[in-house]
């Protein structure tokens, strides 16, 4: 868990260069993750992690402590590999995330089966499901944030998460795994 501390913003707010140090190092990796998760590739995901972080020490002053920092930034993480992404007509969105500790070998071969299973079933949605799918369940955005991000209605969000879900339950793999 990260403990950031809103007064590190203050000092960036007064171009301290220790507080720019402290809040790419504590929230770096956080960010680097989010974005990794979406675009898939490394060298992708380094170079969207840089841009945030210019974009936000640049907008710095343009921050209101209505929302938290995290999720001001986040919310350009996403703006910025969302917009790189559709430049790029990729959007490629995979869990591969496996639990830290296992107890037993089962437990590896259950995580590895979900995680499989998850990967192939998010390779078979289009871009945009992908995108929205992402910041609604992993990512906890609410319908209204993605809308923005989007550029849509929190509507469009709702129909979307819940068409793309039906559509997903239906598949033959997830009937086969929950049986």
């Amino acid at each position: 868990m990260i403990c950031w501390d809103e007064k590190i913003v203050d000092r960036m707010k007064l171009g301290e260069q220790n507080a720019f140090e402290q809040c790419y190092r504590q929230l770096s990796p956080l960010i680097y993750t989010a974005i990794l998760k979406i675009c898939k590739k490394r060298c992708d995901a380094n170079d969207l992690l840089q841009d945030t972080f210019i974009t936000a020490f640049e907008k710095i002053n343009s921050y209101q402590q209505e929302t938290s920092f995290i999720a001001w930034l986040k919310t350009i993480a996403f703006n910025k590999t969302f917009n790189f992404l559709k430049k790029e007509k990729k959007l490629l969105v995979g869990i591969e995330h496996l639990p830290e500790q296992l107890s037993d070998d089962s437990e590896l071969t259950t995580a590895v089966e979900q995680s499989n299973l998850l990967l192939h079933l998010f390779e078979h949605i289009p871009e945009m499901e992908r995108l929205i799918l992402w910041l609604y369940i992993v990512e906890q955005y609410s319908h209204q944030e993605i809308a923005q991000l989007v550029n849509k209605t929190p509507s469009y969000s709702k129909s979307l998460v819940s068409r793309c879900l039906k559509k997903l339950r239906a598949k033959h793999e997830v009937n086969n795994y929950a049986y």
